[in-house]
């Protein structure tokens, strides 16, 4: 059952970059997408909620808070001139460009909500469809589609809300959060035009080498797909399953301390030697939700799959900033035997695959990148279920304080429709792990139980 709309529209604004009155001030500015940023170009943006608990009245909310995000977003926006532009695919042009134009500004949507903050902000399952009304929407075309949409809601007498869209094709989880650290940044020091040398963004294309022709193979399935020479920027419009629900869940420094040796000494146990893999805390939290989702589903499949990405920045030939603004990630299929992983040393089993993977993108973490695509589809269309990642603890969102405290909850939005398992740094900074879940409600409550039980057995496995 559809949830009503408890937000109401206060304004929806147009914020532009300030002017740069210094004599190399650009009016212009054209980026070219790479192979990394095609890879991404058909694909749903990703919608994303900050929740900033600050109980005081609507007046303090309208004549404080909303004139100074407005400033520092449009003082931000100077620094990040391609996110107030939009991404076209001229005719005369190979390959789609992000074009800014002087007068080109980024949405901004202003709501007031009647709904429960602390609700919508509590861990646990919640109905997906309670959120849709907080985050922005790209409105796209076959021509033309905006870079970013920013939505903020207030929530009288108890905080307010900060969603956005961004365009994947445009720039990758770590660009787009470097963009909100910056902003929060210079809204807390009261509009300071002056970003720290860590967050600058570095746009130069041409540090991207491409030897072994990735771009043309991304570009030819493109222009083919529905095609011939199909230029349309259209996302893929994904359904998003009904009564789907959002579920935040916490692995804690000790949690994950625990599964690692539990996984060491299951792997000693069953080959009398060290793992040849590392177990890292990424390897292990997915492992250990990726099996609690095989296990909620009761899939009777042979196979599953998993979908990971990397951060390419320091690992090309030659190293790349990391302050370099764009896609610049890649990805490895692992495959799953589901009875294994359905097995009781099934975490230590995926904590070995996924350990393996990202060890063997040491060989080169490009190979296999041009089937990348290919090898995805194939398995959407035999059915398959695939699961793969957003975002990363590394991103530090709860970090992100605009002058009014850190957020309460960060809501990747987007994983009702993709599916993926979202990950972020812990509120509380204690070095463990958040993790977003989407689910039917037939299937929350056996995740919500399989994952407390397996912590339990977890830690009596180590003791």
């Amino acid at each position: 059952m559809a949830q009503a709309n408890l937000v109401k529209v206060l304004d929806v604004c147009r914020v532009a970059p300030m002017p740069d009155h210094s004599p190399n001030s650009p009016t212009q500015t054209s980026l070219p997408l790479t192979f990394f940023d095609l890879f991404w170009l058909r694909l749903r943006p990703s919608r994303r909620l900050f929740f900033y608990e600050f109980p005081v009245p609507k007046t303090t909310l309208t004549d404080t808070i909303l004139p100074k995000l407005k400033h520092s977003l449009s003082v931000t926006l100077q620094h990040y001139l391609p996110l107030a532009g939009n991404l076209t695919w001229p005719q005369d042009s190979d390959k789609p460009i992000v074009q800014y134009n002087e007068g080109d500004a980024v949405s901004l949507t202003v709501g007031e909500s009647e709904d429960n903050f602390y609700h919508l902000s509590a861990n646990g399952f919640r109905e997906a469809d309670k959120y849709h009304h907080y985050a922005p929407y790209l409105l796209a075309s076959k021509t033309r589609v905006p870079v970013l949409a920013l939505q903020v809601t207030l929530f009288p007498n108890a905080g307010f809300t900060i969603g956005y869209a961004a365009h994947h094709a445009v720039f990758d989880g770590k660009s787009i959060t470097m963009f909100m650290h910056s902003w929060a940044s210079i809204c807390r020091r009261g509009g300071d035009s002056i970003l720290m040398p860590e967050p600058t963004p570095f746009y130069d294309r041409t540090i991207v080498n491409d030897p072994s022709d990735i771009e043309k193979a991304y570009l030819n399935g493109l222009l083919a797909q529905n095609g011939p020479n199909n230029r349309s920027l259209e996302m893929w419009d994904l359904k998003a399953p009904p009564d789907v629900m959002l579920g935040t869940f916490q692995l804690t420094q000790a949690n994950i301390e625990c599964i690692k040796r539990w996984v060491k000494s299951k792997w000693q146990e069953k080959h009398t030697e060290k793992p040849s893999f590392h177990p890292s805390t990424f390897a292990v939290t997915i492992a250990y939700t990726w099996v609690c989702l095989v296990k909620t589903r009761k899939l009777t499949a042979e196979k599953v799959h998993l979908f990971i990405t990397v951060d390419c920045r320091a690992r090309l030939e030659p190293p790349i900033p990391s302050t370099y603004f764009g896609n610049c990630i890649t990805g490895c299929v692992i495959d799953g035997d589901t009875s294994k992983l359905m097995a009781e040393d099934g975490v230590a089993i995926a904590a070995r695959a996924i350990g393996e993977a990202i060890g063997g993108m040491d060989d080169g973490v490009l190979k296999g990148a041009k089937e990348m695509i290919p090898k995805l589809l194939s398995i959407r269309n035999e059915g398959g279920l695939l699961i793969s990642i957003a975002s990363s603890p590394r991103f530090e969102v709860y970090k992100i304080d605009f002058g009014w405290g850190r957020p309460k909850k960060v809501e990747i939005v987007s994983i009702e429709k993709s599916g993926a398992i979202s990950l972020s740094d812990s509120k509380d900074g204690n070095g463990g792990v958040e993790i977003g879940v989407a689910l039917n409600k037939h299937e929350a409550e056996a995740f919500a139980s399989l994952f407390a039980s397996g912590l339990k057995y977890h830690q009596v496995q180590e003791s």
